[in-house]
C-alpha cells in the first residue's frame, strides 16, 4: 500500500520547484535579492512571508490550493476560507498554537512567519500546492470523501456519548454535505475538500466511507497519529478483524471499543449488517477512563504482542438490538 499525502508543506514544495527550475541555492538567492541562509531557511519552513513571496515571484509560482478562493491577497483568501468553514480568528489560532493578533496580522496585511502560514493552511484544510504563475488552475476529482447518501451517517446516540467525553472535536474529515446528525467539530470535511488527502489536525472523529476505499482511511488515522500531525484519532469501523487493514493499522496501534449490538445508521431504521466497534489512535488514559464509563456495554480491548485480551464490560449497555 503507497504512502499516503502528509499534507502540503511550504519548505518542502519550494525546494522542489527550486531544483525543477535547475537552481541552486545560492543562485535563487540572488535571483530574490536575499542571503543564501535565508532560503536555506524557507526550505526548511522558517522565516518570514515576505522572504517567501521574494523566493515565488523569484521561481514565477503562485500559491494555489484546492479550497483555497482565489485572489491576489493571501490574506483576504485566507478569510474568505476561514469564514467558509464557520471559524473565528480565535478558533484558527488555538489550532496553530498561536495568538489571535497574530492571525490577525497574517489576514490584514499578509505579514508574520513562513510558519504560521502552514498551519492556518493545514487547520483551514485549503489543500495548498504551489504552480506556475501562467498555469491553468489544477481540476480535483474526488473519490469518495464522506459516508454519504445518508446510509451509515453516525447514530445520534453514539455521538451524544462521544459529545459527553470530547465536547467538541477539533476534525471531522469525512463529514456529508448535509446531516441531522452532525458530529461536533471546529472543523468539518466534505467530500468536496477530500479529506483523505489533508492534513488533520488536534483531536478527529472519522466516520469513513465504508467501500474499497476504507482501508486507506484507516492507514491515514494512524499515520496522522504516529507521524504527530493529529494529537488523537477516533475512527468508527465495521469490525472486522480478520481484514488486513486491521493487522497492518490496528492491532497493536490503536485501542479498540468492540460494540455490543448493531448499529442503527441514518435514520435510525433497520440496524447494520455488520458488528462495529471503536478505533483509537493516540487515546490518553484519562479519555480512556471516561469511554470506559461512557460506554460500559463495550468490550475494550488490549493487545499483547499479536493476541488481545477483552475487558468485560461492568454493566449490560448496548446500542441498536443485540445480535
Amino acid at each position: 500500500m503507497g504512502k499516503l499525502s502528509a499534507g502540503f508543506n511550504l519548505g518542502t514544495q519550494l525546494r522542489t520547484q527550486r531544483k525543477a527550475a535547475g537552481l541552486t541555492q545560492p543562485e535563487l538567492a540572488m535571483k530574490a535579492g536575499m542571503a543564501e541562509r535565508t532560503v536555506r531557511a524557507l526550505e526548511q519552513g522558517t522565516g518570514t512571508l515576505q522572504s517567501w513571496e521574494a523566493a515565488l515571484t523569484a521561481l514565477g509560482l503562485v500559491l494555489r490550493g484546492r479550497n483555497l478562493p482565489g485572489g491576489e491577497a493571501i490574506g483576504e483568501r485566507l478569510i474568505t476560507l476561514r469564514r467558509r468553514r464557520g471559524l473565528s480568528q480565535e478558533a484558527v489560532a488555538r489550532g496553530v498554537g498561536v495568538t489571535k493578533p497574530t492571525i490577525g496580522a497574517l489576514e490584514r496585511n499578509g505579514r508574520g512567519r513562513l510558519s504560521t502560514l502552514q498551519g492556518v493552511l493545514d487547520v483551514l484544510g485549503a489543500g495548498a500546492y504551489l504552480s506556475p504563475s501562467d498555469e491553468a488552475v489544477a481540476f480535483f476529482t474526488h473519490a469518495g470523501n464522506a459516508s454519504v447518501g445518508q446510509r451509515w451517517v453516525t447514530p445520534t446516540e453514539l455521538l451524544d456519548v462521544l459529545h459527553r467525553v470530547f465536547e467538541r472535536f477539533d476534525l471531522d474529515p469525512c463529514a456529508p454535505r448535509k446531516s441531522r446528525t452532525q458530529v461536533k467539530a471546529r472543523v468539518h470535511f466534505t467530500e468536496d475538500d477530500d479529506g483523505l488527502t489533508l492534513p488533520w489536525k488536534g483531536i478527529v472523529f472519522v466516520n469513513p466511507p465504508y467501500g474499497r476505499g476504507l482501508a486507506r482511511w484507516v492507514e491515514k488515522a494512524r499515520l496522522e497519529v504516529e507521524e504527530k500531525r493529529a494529537k488523537m484519532v477516533m475512527a468508527l469501523l465495521p469490525a472486522r478483524p480478520d481484514t488486513s487493514y486491521w493487522h497492518e493499522h490496528v492491532v497493536g496501534r490503536a485501542e479498540v471499543y468492540f460494540i455490543r449490538g448493531r448499529l442503527r445508521f441514518s435514520d435510525g431504521g433497520q440496524s447494520a449488517p455488520f458488528p462495529s466497534a471503536l478505533a483509537i489512535w493516540g487515546a490518553s488514559e484519562e479519555a480512556l477512563r471516561s469511554l470506559d464509563e461512557s460506554l460500559p456495554g463495550a468490550w475494550r480491548v488490549r493487545w499483547i504482542r499479536s493476541l488481545f485480551l477483552v475487558e468485560r464490560p461492568r454493566t449490560p449497555f448496548m446500542f441498536g438490538r443485540q445480535t
